[in-house]
């Protein structure tokens, strides 16, 4: 198992050091311990859904455990969502019921405007964690930082492409390690925690997740990966859907890239850096040596993916309502998420 750094941060200038936490001999990472007092920053979260009540079910009381101060819940779909929510009767929370889906990026904007804290959680509602959690993502923040966000695990790793899943996460953990201890701006998303000042309208975006964290290095701000902090999201079960999802990040990717906001990608790098993605992969199938035999299949429909996404791009296909991802929202997960022990699935 290769080691790796728990928390590994991007200088706003690359020829600076980097800062690593401590170091994880654990594919899964460390568990979590309470963290050292912080700065009393005031906190709000946005949890974003939509027809995904049990994904809200498995989400909402860990962050009611939580301390986040205030939660604000953009949501819609006919399930059972609404009641659900309302039922909770919690004064931090405030429900935003979306009669007509119009998209995440609208979603955000009007989310963001009904927000206080001084750092904003930002939460996919198909992720688990532990209430500690926000504790450990706020601990990182000090005046130049700007965005920090955690290590994913999927958790529902099922069948052909629910291993192709695994992967593309295993992938991604070690490139931001990689990217990051060379200078480059990372990004990730499923939970971000960001100051409230880099919250602006955004239009059309479809990775905000991405240009949160391009955009905060643009302001001379550092972006954290807090690796020691672990949630677990769901990754799409079937071919169709794993090829939908991968198809709109790789559209989004292109869209940053033609406002001129570069993303970090392997794609981008592997004619520029073709070390660094060579080690970013033998990483990958160190870890977990299967990896060597699914590696070459998920290529394969990354590659696919991406001229996908490219192609919608130029033909200016509208993914601000990109088809709904149906596979691995259901039902409950295989054992209890929050603290980053090693589970069945990690094997």
């Amino acid at each position: 198992m290769v080691a790796e750094e728990g928390a590994v941060t991007v200088p706003t200038n690359p020829a600076a050091p980097l800062t690593t936490g401590s170091d994880l001999s654990r594919d899964s990472g460390s568990s979590l311990t309470p963290p050292p007092p912080g700065p009393a920053l005031r906190t709000s979260a946005i949890v974003f859904s939509y027809d995904e009540e049990a994904a809200l079910r498995r989400c909402l009381p860990a962050l009611l455990e939580s301390s986040v101060e205030e939660i604000v819940v953009v949501y819609g779909g006919a399930d059972g969502s609404r009641a659900y929510l309302e039922s909770l009767h919690d004064p931090r929370l405030h429900l935003d019921f979306e009669a007509v889906r119009a998209g995440k990026w609208r979603a955000f904007n009007r989310a963001i405007e009904r927000v206080g804290g001084e750092v904003v959680f930002l939460v996919s509602g198909d992720i688990t964690f532990s209430p500690a959690v926000f504790d450990h993502l706020l601990s990182q923040f000090s005046p130049d930082i700007g965005v920090v966000f955690p290590r994913v695990i999927p958790a529902n790793v099922r069948g052909v492409v629910g291993r192709m899943g695994r992967v593309l996460w295993d992938v991604h953990d070690i490139q931001i390690v990689v990217f990051g201890q060379s200078g480059l701006t990372v990004h990730g998303g499923e939970l971000q925690a960001v100051r409230r000042s880099l919250l602006e309208p955004i239009s059309g975006v479809i990775n905000e997740d991405a240009y949160l964290c391009l955009r905060a290095a643009e302001r001379g701000y550092r972006v954290v990966y807090d690796r020691d902090t672990v949630v677990r999201n769901t990754v799409p079960e079937t071919l169709t859907d794993f090829l939908a999802q991968r198809t709109r990040v790789n559209y989004g990717h292109r869209q940053l890239a033609d406002s001129g906001m570069a993303p970090s990608t392997i794609d981008r790098l592997f004619w520029s850096r073709p070390r660094m993605c060579l080690r970013v992969l033998s990483r990958a199938i160190f870890r977990r040596p299967a990896n060597s035999v699914r590696l070459p299949l998920l290529a394969s429909l990354e590659l696919l993916a991406l001229v996908r996404g490219r192609r919608d791009f130029d033909r200016g296909v509208e993914y601000g309502r990109w088809p709904l991802i149906r596979s691995g929202k259901g039902g409950s997960f295989a054992s209890a998420p929050g603290k980053a022990t090693s589970f069945p699935w990690e094997k």
